[in-house]
């Protein structure tokens, strides 16, 4: 059997590039501790409500050798369990697509689907790209869609297209639903309760951003697929996909592989898992925190269970989930090297400080200006803070009620808030599930921001134009 060419994340320059670049941002964060004043902020009662005062702290430069240390000490910062449980997300993963894909199963089963639609591409594109908005706009999924991108690049393949394609209808997808969310329970919900606001309220202005933010991304990549089907030298992804087919599966049909017909209903089980997963995660707490474990759990019965039934042997399956793993090894090292920049500013205590001088620039401005400003600091915190809900705790509780001061509404603010957050998750290295995506589709880091640019820069416009039109509305 054909063996196909699995997702590396190693692709010689691109990934050297990447660690030099990242490599760079830890260093200037670990620095910023050496001339940004440390900072914390505290509870305080005042006038019958808990309000985050700020308070300069004793300086913490961080050691050289602790700055040079710390893809591996960011183990130990408070989000060292997260890390370890996305390092084992991926790696399992991966270990179970190298079974699919190297057994023929998967291939096989993309060529019959891709056929169904190969005169319906546009149908396909916009029915795909509509459901995954959906999801990141209403259930705040993101980083469970990455999986999907190892269907959608063969898939993308076989229409025709381009990797880039094939990573941008899932996960461009969810997460510019994810930024022009309507009922985003981590980020929407969180922050409108940090700010006291009704959950969810204020839905008609959200509602008519995501269907403008939904038209855009359709138009873009219709017209992005509909110029690289005329002229596919235009992909910047051209040369590395040509050798990817060319080592693909592309030929297979699935009546070469053994029990086609059970694979294909024990994916869809699986699947359907999966999904449950993932909704119950947006509804029960517990299920959440556990969701990643329990769906790399389903990934690995679901790769193992096709190996079996593709009847490749347990010794074939066993070698090809090792082989997966070591495909998908170096998805450790970028993950680190990502989550230390963060854990710099973590224990720097420099972010307070941050964050309030912020406050008080903001606080002498006009309304409209201010809530540029807010906007623009939110999408430069998620640098450094690439948690949706980790940056509503850390700054709603302040910018809230400097809005009142400024005379801009709390829905104005938690709006500054999403969109700052939500768009700039496709745009930083930092965010270790944006590396990752990458990796998947083979696509550098390099090539997706110029790639992407010219959607977000349209996007961010419409984005600062909303955030006016709310100020001036006094939307609330």
């Amino acid at each position: 059997m054909t063996e196909s060419n699995e997702p590396s994340l190693i692709e010689g320059k691109v990934f050297l590039t990447t660690i030099l670049f990242l490599g760079a941002l830890i260093f200037v964060a670990g620095f910023a501790s050496y001339y940004i004043p440390a900072g914390t902020f505290e509870e305080v009662a005042k006038q019958g409500k808990q309000i985050k005062v700020y308070k300069a702290a004793q300086a913490t430069p961080i050691p050289i050798w602790k700055i040079a240390l710390s893809p591996i000490l960011c183990l130990t910062g408070k989000n060292g369990p997260k890390i370890i449980v996305l390092i084992l997300f991926i790696l399992l993963i991966g270990g179970s697509f190298s079974i699919m894909n190297k057994s023929g199963a998967l291939p096989a089963i993309l060529a019959k689907f891709a056929t169904q639609f190969a005169d319906k591409k546009t149908l396909f594109l916009c029915m795909n790209v509509g459901v995954f908005m959906l999801l990141g706009a209403s259930l705040g999924i993101m980083e469970e869609i990455v999986p999907m991108i190892l269907f959608f690049v063969p898939i993308a393949y076989r229409m025709g297209w381009d990797s880039v394609t094939g990573l941008a209808i899932p996960f461009l997808s969810a997460g510019f639903g994810f930024a022009a969310a309507m009922f985003n329970p981590f980020t929407v919900g969180t922050a409108q309760k940090l700010a006291e606001l009704p959950l969810f309220s204020g839905l008609w202005l959200r509602a008519l951003f995501f269907a403008i933010t939904l038209l855009m991304v359709l138009g873009y990549l219709l017209y992005y697929t509909r110029k690289i089907e005329k002229d596919p030298t235009k992909s910047p992804t051209y040369e590395l996909d040509q050798k990817r087919k060319l080592q693909s599966t592309e030929g297979q049909d699935i009546e070469e592989v053994a029990n086609p017909g059970k694979i294909t209903v024990y994916l869809l089980v699986c699947f359907a898992l999966v999904a449950g997963v993932v909704f119950g995660g947006t509804q029960i707490s517990i299920l959440q925190e556990l969701a990643f474990p329990i769906i790399a759990l389903i990934f690995l019965i679901m790769g193992f269970g096709v190996g079996l039934l593709a009847q490749i042997g347990i010794g074939q399956t066993f070698k090809h989930f090792l082989k997966g793993l070591a495909d998908f090894a170096p998805a450790i090292v970028l993950i680190l090297m990502a989550a230390s920049v963060g854990y710099m500013i973590e224990i720097g205590n420099v972010m307070p400080t941050i964050l309030h001088k912020t406050s008080q620039y903001v606080g002498g401005m006009g309304k409209g200006p201010a809530i540029v400003i807010i906007y623009g600091f939110q999408m430069l915190l998620n640098l450094f803070v690439p948690s949706g809900t980790g940056q509503a705790v850390l700054t709603i509780p302040i910018l809230a009620p400097l809005g009142d001061i400024v005379g801009i509404s709390r829905q104005s603010i938690v709006l500054a808030y999403q969109f700052g957050d939500g768009f700039s998750n496709l745009l930083w290295p930092t965010n270790p599930m944006l590396l990752i995506a990458l990796g998947l589709a083979g696509v550098s880091y390099k090539q997706w921001l110029k790639w992407v640019l010219p959607l977000q820069l349209c996007l961010m416009a419409v984005s600062v134009g909303f955030l006016l039109l709310a100020v001036s509305i006094g939307y609330a």
